[in-house]
Protein backbone atom coordinates (compact mmCIF):
# COMPACT_ATOMS: atom_id res chain seq x y z
CA UNK A 1 0.00 0.00 0.00
CA UNK A 2 1.50 3.65 -1.18
CA UNK A 3 1.77 6.06 1.57
CA UNK A 4 -0.54 9.05 0.64
CA UNK A 5 2.11 11.81 -0.16
CA UNK A 6 1.74 15.19 1.43
CA UNK A 7 2.27 18.41 -0.50
CA UNK A 8 6.50 19.92 0.71
CA UNK A 9 7.02 22.18 -1.92
CA UNK A 10 6.28 21.45 -6.13
CA UNK A 11 3.84 18.68 -6.56
CA UNK A 12 1.62 16.87 -8.89
CA UNK A 13 -2.12 16.42 -9.66
CA UNK A 14 -4.74 14.96 -12.23
CA UNK A 15 -8.02 16.59 -12.61
CA UNK A 16 -11.67 14.94 -13.65
CA UNK A 17 -14.64 16.65 -14.70
CA UNK A 18 -18.33 15.51 -14.99
CA UNK A 19 -21.58 16.72 -16.11
CA UNK A 20 -24.96 14.76 -16.33
CA UNK A 21 -27.85 17.54 -16.02
CA UNK A 22 -29.72 18.98 -19.21
CA UNK A 23 -28.85 22.27 -17.59
CA UNK A 24 -25.13 21.82 -17.91
CA UNK A 25 -23.39 21.86 -20.59
CA UNK A 26 -19.91 22.43 -21.75
CA UNK A 27 -19.40 25.15 -19.17
CA UNK A 28 -19.83 23.43 -16.50
CA UNK A 29 -16.66 21.44 -17.65
CA UNK A 30 -14.85 24.58 -18.33
CA UNK A 31 -16.02 26.25 -15.27
CA UNK A 32 -15.01 22.73 -13.21
CA UNK A 33 -11.57 23.10 -15.26
CA UNK A 34 -10.72 26.68 -14.43
CA UNK A 35 -11.73 26.04 -10.14
CA UNK A 36 -9.83 23.02 -10.15
CA UNK A 37 -6.45 25.10 -11.84
CA UNK A 38 -6.99 28.12 -9.38
CA UNK A 39 -6.34 25.24 -6.73
CA UNK A 40 -3.60 23.61 -8.32
CA UNK A 41 -1.74 27.35 -9.20
CA UNK A 42 -2.27 27.89 -5.43
CA UNK A 43 -0.44 24.91 -4.17
CA UNK A 44 2.48 24.90 -6.68
CA UNK A 45 0.85 22.03 -8.42
CA UNK A 46 1.12 21.11 -11.98
CA UNK A 47 -1.99 19.69 -13.36
CA UNK A 48 -0.62 16.22 -15.47
CA UNK A 49 -3.58 14.88 -17.26
CA UNK A 50 -7.19 16.40 -17.22
CA UNK A 51 -9.95 14.00 -17.95
CA UNK A 52 -13.06 14.54 -18.57
CA UNK A 53 -16.89 12.56 -19.25
CA UNK A 54 -19.88 14.61 -20.74
CA UNK A 55 -23.33 14.18 -20.15
CA UNK A 56 -22.99 10.51 -18.06
CA UNK A 57 -24.70 10.15 -14.84
CA UNK A 58 -23.10 9.89 -11.79
CA UNK A 59 -25.24 7.10 -10.89
CA UNK A 60 -22.55 4.72 -12.04
CA UNK A 61 -18.63 4.96 -12.02
CA UNK A 62 -18.98 3.14 -15.66
CA UNK A 63 -17.53 6.47 -16.99
CA UNK A 64 -14.84 5.98 -20.02
CA UNK A 65 -13.20 8.67 -18.83
CA UNK A 66 -13.78 8.12 -15.52
CA UNK A 67 -12.23 4.36 -15.72
CA UNK A 68 -9.35 5.72 -17.42
CA UNK A 69 -8.34 7.66 -14.81
CA UNK A 70 -8.30 5.00 -12.19
CA UNK A 71 -6.33 3.01 -14.48
CA UNK A 72 -3.86 5.57 -14.90
CA UNK A 73 -3.32 6.50 -11.45
CA UNK A 74 -0.69 3.30 -11.28
CA UNK A 75 1.48 4.88 -13.70
CA UNK A 76 1.58 8.60 -13.05
CA UNK A 77 1.03 8.55 -9.46
CA UNK A 78 0.01 12.00 -8.67
CA UNK A 79 0.17 13.72 -5.29
CA UNK A 80 -3.68 14.90 -5.76
CA UNK A 81 -6.84 13.67 -7.64
CA UNK A 82 -8.67 16.97 -7.99
CA UNK A 83 -12.41 16.81 -8.35
CA UNK A 84 -15.63 19.61 -8.58
CA UNK A 85 -17.30 17.78 -5.63
CA UNK A 86 -17.22 14.43 -3.46
CA UNK A 87 -20.49 13.35 -6.10
CA UNK A 88 -18.04 12.88 -8.61
CA UNK A 89 -16.48 9.52 -7.51
CA UNK A 90 -20.15 7.89 -7.65
CA UNK A 91 -23.15 8.21 -5.71
CA UNK A 92 -23.09 5.04 -4.29
CA UNK A 93 -20.97 4.54 -0.83
CA UNK A 94 -19.86 0.72 -1.83
CA UNK A 95 -18.81 2.47 -5.51
CA UNK A 96 -16.73 5.65 -3.50
CA UNK A 97 -15.29 3.35 -0.98
CA UNK A 98 -13.66 1.19 -4.17
CA UNK A 99 -12.49 3.87 -6.33
CA UNK A 100 -11.03 5.74 -2.85
CA UNK A 101 -9.55 2.77 -2.40
CA UNK A 102 -7.45 3.06 -5.66
CA UNK A 103 -6.29 6.62 -5.07
CA UNK A 104 -5.00 5.86 -1.90
CA UNK A 105 -2.88 2.47 -3.25
CA UNK A 106 -1.77 4.49 -5.98
CA UNK A 107 -0.17 6.87 -3.15
CA UNK A 108 -3.04 10.12 -4.43
CA UNK A 109 -5.17 12.16 -2.05
CA UNK A 110 -8.24 13.11 -3.36
CA UNK A 111 -9.58 16.86 -2.84
CA UNK A 112 -12.45 18.85 -3.72
CA UNK A 113 -12.68 22.11 -4.71
CA UNK A 114 -15.98 22.96 -5.02
CA UNK A 115 -16.48 21.08 -1.04
CA UNK A 116 -13.27 22.18 1.42
CA UNK A 117 -13.32 19.03 3.55
CA UNK A 118 -10.94 19.96 6.07
CA UNK A 119 -7.85 17.19 6.74
CA UNK A 120 -9.27 16.52 9.98
CA UNK A 121 -11.47 14.02 11.75
CA UNK A 122 -14.21 16.33 11.46
CA UNK A 123 -13.40 16.19 7.51
CA UNK A 124 -13.27 12.19 7.59
CA UNK A 125 -17.30 12.39 9.05
CA UNK A 126 -17.76 15.16 6.63
CA UNK A 127 -17.19 13.85 3.57
CA UNK A 128 -18.87 10.46 4.50
CA UNK A 129 -22.23 12.45 5.34
CA UNK A 130 -21.73 14.42 2.25
CA UNK A 131 -21.40 11.23 0.18
CA UNK A 132 -24.34 9.78 2.09
CA UNK A 133 -26.29 13.42 0.89
CA UNK A 134 -25.21 12.70 -2.93
CA UNK A 135 -26.28 8.87 -3.18
CA UNK A 136 -30.05 10.36 -1.01
CA UNK A 137 -30.58 13.14 -3.75
CA UNK A 138 -29.08 10.73 -6.41
CA UNK A 139 -31.93 7.83 -4.95
CA UNK A 140 -34.05 10.60 -5.16
CA UNK A 141 -33.95 11.75 -8.85
CA UNK A 142 -33.89 8.42 -10.03
CA UNK A 143 -37.31 7.66 -8.56
CA UNK A 144 -38.40 10.73 -10.48
CA UNK A 145 -37.26 9.64 -13.41
CA UNK A 146 -38.49 6.25 -12.86
CA UNK A 147 -42.24 7.42 -12.58
CA UNK A 148 -42.10 8.72 -16.31
CA UNK A 149 -40.42 5.69 -17.58
CA UNK A 150 -42.55 3.52 -15.74
CA UNK A 151 -45.55 5.09 -17.64
CA UNK A 152 -43.23 4.55 -21.13
CA UNK A 153 -42.88 0.93 -20.49
CA UNK A 154 -46.70 0.58 -19.52
CA UNK A 155 -46.76 1.26 -23.33
CA UNK A 156 -43.81 -0.83 -24.37
CA UNK A 157 -41.97 2.48 -25.70
CA UNK A 158 -38.02 2.98 -26.03
CA UNK A 159 -37.50 4.58 -22.87
CA UNK A 160 -33.68 5.73 -23.69
CA UNK A 161 -30.02 5.32 -22.82
CA UNK A 162 -28.44 2.47 -24.63
CA UNK A 163 -30.30 1.54 -27.70
CA UNK A 164 -30.47 -2.42 -28.59
CA UNK A 165 -28.47 -3.73 -31.79
CA UNK A 166 -30.89 -4.73 -34.55
CA UNK A 167 -33.90 -2.46 -33.04
CA UNK A 168 -34.35 1.51 -33.76
CA UNK A 169 -37.21 3.54 -32.47
CA UNK A 170 -39.87 4.41 -34.45
CA UNK A 171 -42.55 7.36 -34.66
CA UNK A 172 -44.74 6.22 -31.44
CA UNK A 173 -41.16 5.34 -29.44
CA UNK A 174 -42.00 1.88 -30.03
CA UNK A 175 -39.27 -0.98 -30.79
CA UNK A 176 -39.52 -1.62 -34.70
CA UNK A 177 -36.85 -3.85 -36.29
CA UNK A 178 -33.73 -2.75 -38.20
CA UNK A 179 -33.21 -4.34 -41.06
CA UNK A 180 -30.04 -4.15 -42.00
CA UNK A 181 -28.60 -5.12 -37.84
CA UNK A 182 -31.38 -8.22 -36.84
CA UNK A 183 -29.93 -10.56 -39.75
CA UNK A 184 -26.46 -10.11 -37.67
CA UNK A 185 -28.74 -10.73 -34.53
CA UNK A 186 -30.22 -14.07 -35.71
CA UNK A 187 -26.38 -15.29 -37.05
CA UNK A 188 -24.82 -14.20 -33.48
CA UNK A 189 -27.40 -16.45 -32.24
CA UNK A 190 -27.09 -19.43 -34.28
CA UNK A 191 -23.66 -19.39 -34.49
CA UNK A 192 -23.52 -19.29 -30.85
CA UNK A 193 -25.71 -22.19 -30.93
CA UNK A 194 -23.87 -23.86 -33.27
CA UNK A 195 -20.78 -24.29 -31.16
CA UNK A 196 -18.37 -21.63 -31.83
CA UNK A 197 -17.09 -19.31 -28.72
CA UNK A 198 -17.86 -15.89 -27.90
CA UNK A 199 -14.47 -15.04 -28.72
CA UNK A 200 -14.63 -16.33 -31.88
CA UNK A 201 -17.89 -14.81 -32.56
CA UNK A 202 -16.39 -11.71 -31.93
CA UNK A 203 -13.23 -12.32 -33.86
CA UNK A 204 -15.67 -12.97 -37.08
CA UNK A 205 -17.94 -9.79 -36.76
CA UNK A 206 -14.85 -7.54 -36.13
CA UNK A 207 -13.43 -9.34 -39.44
CA UNK A 208 -16.74 -8.45 -41.51
CA UNK A 209 -16.41 -4.89 -40.43
CA UNK A 210 -19.62 -4.94 -37.58
CA UNK A 211 -19.94 -2.41 -34.81
CA UNK A 212 -21.47 -2.31 -31.79
CA UNK A 213 -23.87 1.32 -31.96
CA UNK A 214 -21.29 2.96 -30.59
CA UNK A 215 -19.18 2.37 -33.48
CA UNK A 216 -17.04 0.69 -31.30
CA UNK A 217 -15.89 -3.04 -32.60
CA UNK A 218 -17.08 -5.69 -30.63
CA UNK A 219 -16.00 -7.57 -27.26
CA UNK A 220 -16.62 -10.33 -25.57
CA UNK A 221 -18.59 -8.18 -23.04
CA UNK A 222 -20.98 -6.33 -25.66
CA UNK A 223 -21.43 -9.67 -27.08
CA UNK A 224 -22.60 -11.71 -23.95
CA UNK A 225 -25.05 -8.57 -23.21
CA UNK A 226 -26.66 -9.13 -26.62
CA UNK A 227 -27.06 -12.79 -26.24
CA UNK A 228 -28.54 -11.91 -22.19
CA UNK A 229 -31.24 -9.71 -23.43
CA UNK A 230 -34.53 -11.50 -23.96
CA UNK A 231 -36.20 -8.79 -25.50
CA UNK A 232 -34.57 -10.47 -29.01
CA UNK A 233 -37.38 -13.08 -28.23
CA UNK A 234 -40.25 -10.62 -28.49
CA UNK A 235 -40.62 -9.70 -24.28
CA UNK A 236 -40.72 -6.04 -22.96
CA UNK A 237 -38.68 -6.03 -20.22
CA UNK A 238 -38.19 -3.06 -17.49
CA UNK A 239 -36.41 -2.81 -14.53
CA UNK A 240 -34.93 -6.56 -14.55
CA UNK A 241 -38.50 -7.52 -14.68
CA UNK A 242 -40.65 -5.57 -12.69
CA UNK A 243 -43.09 -4.86 -15.85
CA UNK A 244 -42.64 -7.91 -18.43
CA UNK A 245 -45.03 -8.25 -21.33
CA UNK A 246 -44.79 -11.17 -23.95
CA UNK A 247 -44.84 -9.96 -27.46
CA UNK A 248 -44.41 -6.10 -26.15
CA UNK A 249 -41.22 -6.58 -28.56
CA UNK A 250 -41.22 -7.42 -32.22
CA UNK A 251 -39.14 -10.62 -31.91
CA UNK A 252 -35.52 -11.51 -34.06
CA UNK A 253 -35.31 -15.19 -32.85
CA UNK A 254 -37.41 -17.05 -31.24
CA UNK A 255 -38.08 -17.79 -27.31
CA UNK A 256 -36.48 -21.49 -27.58
CA UNK A 257 -33.40 -20.33 -29.20
CA UNK A 258 -32.99 -17.42 -26.58
CA UNK A 259 -33.63 -19.94 -23.86
CA UNK A 260 -30.86 -22.66 -25.80
CA UNK A 261 -28.07 -19.76 -25.57
CA UNK A 262 -28.83 -19.01 -21.84
CA UNK A 263 -28.58 -22.84 -20.65
CA UNK A 264 -25.38 -23.12 -23.06
CA UNK A 265 -24.25 -19.65 -21.52
CA UNK A 266 -24.72 -21.06 -17.80
CA UNK A 267 -22.76 -24.22 -18.91
CA UNK A 268 -19.91 -22.31 -20.12
CA UNK A 269 -19.03 -19.86 -18.08
CA UNK A 270 -16.38 -19.39 -15.26
CA UNK A 271 -17.00 -18.38 -11.41
CA UNK A 272 -16.10 -14.67 -11.67
CA UNK A 273 -13.59 -13.39 -9.60
CA UNK A 274 -13.64 -10.94 -7.14
CA UNK A 275 -13.69 -7.54 -7.55
CA UNK A 276 -11.95 -5.97 -4.85
CA UNK A 277 -10.61 -8.74 -2.28
CA UNK A 278 -9.27 -5.86 0.26
CA UNK A 279 -13.07 -5.54 1.32
CA UNK A 280 -12.93 -9.03 2.57
CA UNK A 281 -10.56 -7.16 5.33
CA UNK A 282 -12.08 -4.19 6.97
CA UNK A 283 -9.36 -2.83 9.37
CA UNK A 284 -7.01 -2.75 6.36
CA UNK A 285 -4.45 0.51 6.57
CA UNK A 286 -5.95 0.66 10.41
CA UNK A 287 -4.77 -1.92 12.15
CA UNK A 288 -1.59 -1.82 14.01
CA UNK A 289 0.83 -4.38 15.75
CA UNK A 290 0.91 -3.56 19.54
CA UNK A 291 4.40 -5.02 19.75
CA UNK A 292 6.13 -3.26 16.66
CA UNK A 293 3.94 -0.50 15.61
CA UNK A 294 4.02 -2.32 12.04
CA UNK A 295 0.86 -2.29 9.85
CA UNK A 296 -1.20 -5.55 10.50
CA UNK A 297 -2.53 -6.85 6.92
CA UNK A 298 -5.05 -9.73 5.98
CA UNK A 299 -3.90 -13.17 5.05
CA UNK A 300 -5.97 -16.66 4.90
CA UNK A 301 -5.18 -20.34 4.96
CA UNK A 302 -6.84 -23.41 5.02
CA UNK A 303 -7.17 -26.27 7.55
CA UNK A 304 -6.32 -29.62 7.04
CA UNK A 305 -10.49 -29.93 6.90
CA UNK A 306 -10.77 -27.50 4.39
CA UNK A 307 -11.60 -25.29 6.28
CA UNK A 308 -10.68 -21.57 5.27
CA UNK A 309 -9.53 -19.47 8.61
CA UNK A 310 -8.61 -15.40 7.63
CA UNK A 311 -6.37 -13.86 9.98
CA UNK A 312 -4.81 -10.32 10.43
CA UNK A 313 -0.58 -10.47 10.27
CA UNK A 314 2.28 -8.03 11.78
CA UNK A 315 4.28 -7.06 8.28
CA UNK A 316 7.20 -6.98 10.48
CA UNK A 317 6.39 -10.99 11.28
CA UNK A 318 8.92 -12.33 8.97
CA UNK A 319 11.50 -9.47 8.48
CA UNK A 320 14.84 -10.39 10.17
CA UNK A 321 15.86 -7.07 12.33
CA UNK A 322 18.78 -7.66 14.14
CA UNK A 323 18.22 -11.78 13.59
CA UNK A 324 14.24 -11.75 15.19
CA UNK A 325 11.12 -10.76 13.93
CA UNK A 326 7.83 -9.95 15.15
CA UNK A 327 7.02 -12.29 17.65
CA UNK A 328 3.09 -10.93 17.42
CA UNK A 329 0.90 -13.42 17.06
CA UNK A 330 -2.01 -13.64 13.78
CA UNK A 331 -5.02 -12.24 15.23
CA UNK A 332 -8.41 -14.04 13.98
CA UNK A 333 -9.77 -11.37 11.58
CA UNK A 334 -13.23 -11.69 12.45
CA UNK A 335 -12.99 -11.26 16.23
CA UNK A 336 -10.69 -8.11 15.80
CA UNK A 337 -13.20 -6.78 13.18
CA UNK A 338 -16.54 -8.20 15.52
CA UNK A 339 -14.77 -5.92 18.60
CA UNK A 340 -13.91 -2.77 17.17
CA UNK A 341 -17.35 -2.66 15.55
CA UNK A 342 -19.36 -3.20 18.94
CA UNK A 343 -17.13 0.02 19.97
CA UNK A 344 -18.36 2.38 16.98
CA UNK A 345 -22.07 1.02 17.97
CA UNK A 346 -20.73 2.34 21.52
CA UNK A 347 -19.92 5.24 20.41
CA UNK A 348 -22.66 6.08 18.00
CA UNK A 349 -25.17 5.17 21.00
CA UNK A 350 -23.86 8.27 22.79
CA UNK A 351 -26.74 11.24 21.99
CA UNK A 352 -24.47 14.16 23.90
CA UNK A 353 -21.16 12.34 21.46
CA UNK A 354 -23.41 13.17 18.35
CA UNK A 355 -24.22 16.16 19.36
CA UNK A 356 -21.06 17.33 19.51
CA UNK A 357 -19.53 15.93 16.05
CA UNK A 358 -22.34 17.80 14.59
CA UNK A 359 -22.06 20.75 16.02
CA UNK A 360 -18.04 20.27 15.21
CA UNK A 361 -19.22 19.08 11.45
CA UNK A 362 -21.74 21.79 10.68
CA UNK A 363 -19.26 24.56 11.22
CA UNK A 364 -16.24 23.13 9.55
CA UNK A 365 -19.52 22.94 6.75
CA UNK A 366 -20.59 26.26 6.58
CA UNK A 367 -16.83 27.87 6.80
CA UNK A 368 -16.47 26.49 2.94
CA UNK A 369 -19.96 27.95 2.01
CA UNK A 370 -18.41 31.67 1.60
CA UNK A 371 -16.25 30.00 -1.13
CA UNK A 372 -17.46 31.66 -4.51
CA UNK A 373 -14.80 30.92 -6.73
CA UNK A 374 -16.60 28.57 -9.14
CA UNK A 375 -19.35 31.20 -9.35
CA UNK A 376 -16.81 33.89 -9.72
CA UNK A 377 -14.73 32.19 -12.95
CA UNK A 378 -18.46 31.43 -14.30
CA UNK A 379 -19.29 35.20 -14.29
CA UNK A 380 -15.75 36.23 -15.48
CA UNK A 381 -16.43 33.93 -18.41
CA UNK A 382 -19.91 35.25 -18.86
CA UNK A 383 -18.04 38.54 -19.54
CA UNK A 384 -15.42 38.30 -21.69
CA UNK A 385 -18.43 36.27 -23.70
CA UNK A 386 -21.06 39.35 -23.51
CA UNK A 387 -17.26 41.45 -24.56
CA UNK A 388 -16.99 39.51 -27.69
CA UNK A 389 -20.72 39.16 -28.69
CA UNK A 390 -20.73 43.39 -28.27
CA UNK A 391 -17.60 42.97 -31.09
CA UNK A 392 -19.24 40.82 -33.06
CA UNK A 393 -22.40 43.53 -33.07
CA UNK A 394 -20.07 46.40 -33.80
CA UNK A 395 -18.62 44.19 -37.02
CA UNK A 396 -22.51 44.43 -38.00
CA UNK A 397 -22.74 48.15 -37.37
CA UNK A 398 -19.77 48.56 -39.30
CA UNK A 399 -21.46 46.62 -42.74
CA UNK A 400 -19.19 43.40 -42.10
CA UNK A 401 -22.06 40.59 -42.31
CA UNK A 402 -21.20 37.22 -43.47
CA UNK A 403 -21.40 33.42 -42.72
CA UNK A 404 -18.17 33.74 -40.34
CA UNK A 405 -19.47 36.21 -38.66
CA UNK A 406 -23.09 35.16 -38.15
CA UNK A 407 -21.69 31.45 -37.14
CA UNK A 408 -19.69 33.57 -34.59
CA UNK A 409 -22.82 35.34 -33.59
CA UNK A 410 -24.51 31.55 -32.90
CA UNK A 411 -21.37 30.28 -31.42
CA UNK A 412 -21.22 33.15 -28.27
CA UNK A 413 -24.80 33.00 -28.25
CA UNK A 414 -25.07 29.48 -27.21
CA UNK A 415 -22.43 29.87 -24.84
CA UNK A 416 -23.54 32.88 -22.91
CA UNK A 417 -26.98 31.12 -23.20
CA UNK A 418 -24.47 28.16 -21.15
CA UNK A 419 -22.52 30.12 -18.99
CA UNK A 420 -26.08 31.60 -17.58
CA UNK A 421 -27.48 28.58 -17.01
CA UNK A 422 -24.66 27.22 -14.97
CA UNK A 423 -24.66 30.31 -12.96
CA UNK A 424 -28.23 29.77 -12.03
CA UNK A 425 -27.37 25.93 -10.88
CA UNK A 426 -24.57 26.95 -8.90
CA UNK A 427 -25.97 29.25 -7.26
CA UNK A 428 -29.15 27.35 -6.74
CA UNK A 429 -26.87 24.67 -5.28
CA UNK A 430 -25.07 27.30 -2.73
CA UNK A 431 -28.56 28.25 -1.91
CA UNK A 432 -28.87 24.87 -0.53
CA UNK A 433 -27.27 23.67 1.76
CA UNK A 434 -26.72 21.11 5.01
CA UNK A 435 -28.19 22.15 7.71
CA UNK A 436 -26.97 21.07 11.60
CA UNK A 437 -29.89 19.00 11.78
CA UNK A 438 -29.60 17.23 8.48
CA UNK A 439 -25.82 16.20 9.78
CA UNK A 440 -26.98 14.49 12.90
CA UNK A 441 -29.86 13.17 10.91
CA UNK A 442 -27.28 11.13 9.06
CA UNK A 443 -25.04 10.19 12.13
CA UNK A 444 -28.65 9.12 13.45
CA UNK A 445 -28.50 6.93 10.93
CA UNK A 446 -25.33 5.55 11.38
CA UNK A 447 -27.29 3.58 13.91
CA UNK A 448 -29.67 1.92 11.81
CA UNK A 449 -27.41 0.61 9.06
CA UNK A 450 -27.68 -3.10 8.24
CA UNK A 451 -24.26 -4.57 9.45
CA UNK A 452 -24.84 -8.24 7.87
CA UNK A 453 -24.02 -5.68 4.59
CA UNK A 454 -19.78 -5.88 4.27
CA UNK A 455 -20.07 -2.04 2.47
CA UNK A 456 -22.11 -0.88 5.82
CA UNK A 457 -19.01 -2.07 7.57
CA UNK A 458 -16.83 -0.36 5.79
CA UNK A 459 -18.72 2.79 5.86
CA UNK A 460 -18.78 2.91 9.65
CA UNK A 461 -15.02 1.91 10.21
CA UNK A 462 -13.32 4.49 7.39
CA UNK A 463 -15.82 6.94 9.11
CA UNK A 464 -15.34 6.83 12.62
CA UNK A 465 -12.00 4.35 13.11
CA UNK A 466 -9.00 6.23 13.09
CA UNK A 467 -6.27 3.43 13.96
CA UNK A 468 -6.32 -0.01 16.08
CA UNK A 469 -3.38 -1.21 18.30
CA UNK A 470 -3.64 -4.64 18.85
CA UNK A 471 -1.40 -5.62 21.48
CA UNK A 472 -0.98 -9.03 23.29
CA UNK A 473 -3.86 -7.91 26.78
CA UNK A 474 -5.37 -5.30 24.86
CA UNK A 475 -6.68 -3.98 22.12
CA UNK A 476 -6.48 0.09 21.71
CA UNK A 477 -9.02 2.09 19.48
CA UNK A 478 -8.54 5.51 18.20
CA UNK A 479 -11.63 7.44 17.23
CA UNK A 480 -12.47 10.35 14.73
CA UNK A 481 -13.76 13.44 16.55
CA UNK A 482 -11.50 15.80 17.80
CA UNK A 483 -8.10 17.34 17.16
CA UNK A 484 -5.90 17.19 14.17
CA UNK A 485 -5.69 14.04 11.34
CA UNK A 486 -2.93 12.29 11.35
CA UNK A 487 -2.31 8.71 12.37
CA UNK A 488 -1.81 8.26 16.42
CA UNK A 489 0.99 6.90 16.83
CA UNK A 490 2.33 3.37 18.93
CA UNK A 491 4.52 6.12 21.19
CA UNK A 492 1.74 7.89 21.51
CA UNK A 493 -0.81 4.93 22.50
CA UNK A 494 1.61 3.61 25.34
CA UNK A 495 2.37 6.99 26.27
CA UNK A 496 -1.67 7.44 26.88
CA UNK A 497 -1.86 4.31 28.33
CA UNK A 498 0.65 5.20 31.25
CA UNK A 499 -0.75 5.09 34.82
CA UNK A 500 -1.26 8.97 35.10
CA UNK A 501 -1.82 9.71 31.25
CA UNK A 502 -5.66 10.52 30.07
CA UNK A 503 -7.15 8.19 27.99
CA UNK A 504 -7.17 10.63 25.29
CA UNK A 505 -4.63 10.10 22.77
CA UNK A 506 -4.34 13.20 20.57
CA UNK A 507 -7.58 13.43 18.67
CA UNK A 508 -8.93 10.18 19.55
CA UNK A 509 -10.74 8.65 22.56
CA UNK A 510 -9.20 5.06 23.34
CA UNK A 511 -11.17 2.35 24.49
CA UNK A 512 -8.70 -0.36 25.87
CA UNK A 513 -10.54 -4.19 26.31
Amino acid sequence: MAKIKECEGHCTAVAYYRYSSHRQGEQSIEGQAKAARAWATGKNCTILKEYADRAISGRTDDRAEFQLMLKELDKIRPTYLILWKVDRMGRNKEEIAYNKYRCKKAGTKVVYVAEDIPSSPEGVILESLLEGMAEYYSIQMAQNIRRGQRNAAEKCQFIGGNRMFGYVSGPDKKYVIDPERAPIVREIFGRYLGGESQAEIVKWLNEQGVRTLKNSPFTVNSLRTLLKNEKYSGVYIFNGGEIRIEGGVPAIIDHETWEKAQKMMVKNQRAPAKRWDKTDYLLTDKLFCGRCGGPMSGISGTSHSGEKHCYYTCANRHKKTGGNGCKKKNVRKNWIEDLVLRHVAYILSQDALLEAIADKCYEVYMADKHDTSYVDSLKASLKETKAALNNILRAIEAGIFNETTKARMDELEDQKRQISEAIELAQAETSLHLTREQILFFLHKFRSLDMSVQANKQTMIDTFVNSVFVYDDKVVITFNYSGDNRQITLEEVDSALSDDAPLFVSRALSSTI
